[in-house]
């Protein structure tokens, strides 16, 4: 199992070459590129490859110069032509970097704010136009993407406390094992797979009352990639894992062998980042 880190582990402030340097320094050299919100005027990838020896690269990597938030199922026009403009540019700094796997968000039924806080219900785009425009946004990614030697990985959402409303879910795709076989129903491409998102998946499962399990042995052939971390079952606090994590024990299946596993958990320092390391790479 590939350990890799995420860059999103230290502080969002600190430059992700400042962060690159730390990680290097610690031996760790398996990086996800996923953190940062400032943009990055040269990302040629010599100024990479000094730091790594295997990346993955995740959603809003490389920050684009005017910020948006990402939203491929947007009935804006305008959002949704920035949103897969900048999906592209990310998987084409993949082909330069030699990465031959991108993450990215699964969409959402209205545009948040900045804030990542959600419009109020009226403002909600119907279910299957959501659902339908984030499928085509896809298809037409896709076909990007297998120019340039790229998977893709579609990151299962997170339904917490902040935004279920009544016990539903009235703005996000792609929460449920349903929706997901839905999705690749429509799509019929073996270069899409799952982003698997461990943390979401304890949080959404509460909230929506379905066994996270079977969630994942429905979903299990098409997992490209997990994102590891922790929370109370409530809300996604990406807390440290500890050795009764259940991550530990779905990564540890026999039939992820190979499958990479991200730690996406922030953190103070670099000695916490590898004790965590060392945690995921132990063998029980």
């Amino acid at each position: 199992m590939p350990t890799y880190v995420s860059t999103s582990c230290l502080p969002a402030e600190s430059s992700v070459f400042a962060i690159l340097e730390a990680y290097a320094r610690a031996g760790l050299t398996e990086i996800e590129l996923g953190n940062g919100r400032e943009y990055i005027q040269d990302v040629s990838p010599d100024r990479f490859r000094r730091y790594g020896t295997r990346f993955i690269v995740h959603n809003y990597f490389p920050p684009p110069r005017e910020p948006l938030i990402v939203n491929l199922a947007s009935h804006n026009s305008e959002i949704l032509q920035q949103s897969r403009a900048h999906i592209k540019n990310s998987i084409a700094f993949c082909h330069d970097l030699g990465c031959d796997l991108f993450s990215f968000h699964a969409g959402f039924r209205a545009d948040p704010d900045d804030m990542l806080v959600f419009p109020k219900a009226d403002r909600v785009c119907d279910y299957e136009a959501a659902f339908q425009t984030f499928v085509d946004s896809v298809k037409e990614i896709d076909e990007y993407a297998q120019t340039k030697g790229v998977k893709i990985a579609v990151e299962n959402n997170v339904l917490s406390s902040r935004n279920v409303v009544d016990g539903q879910n009235p703005y996000l795709l792609l929460c449920t094992a349903d929706e997901f076989e839905e999705f690749w129903h429509r799509i019929d491409s073996s270069n899409v797979g799952l982003l698997l998102d461990l943390g979401h998946l304890k949080v959404t499962s509460h909230w929506l009352r379905f066994d996270r399990y079977r969630f994942i042995d429905r979903l299990a052939g098409k997992v490209f990639a997990f994102h590891l971390h922790e929370n109370d079952g409530l809300d996604d606090q990406h807390l440290q894992l500890d050795d009764t994590s259940w991550c530990l024990q779905v990564i540890r299946n026999a039939r992820f062998a190979g499958v990479p596993a991200i730690l996406e958990t922030p953190v103070s320092s670099i000695q916490e980042i590898v004790s965590q390391v060392r945690l995921l790479e132990s063998p029980c």
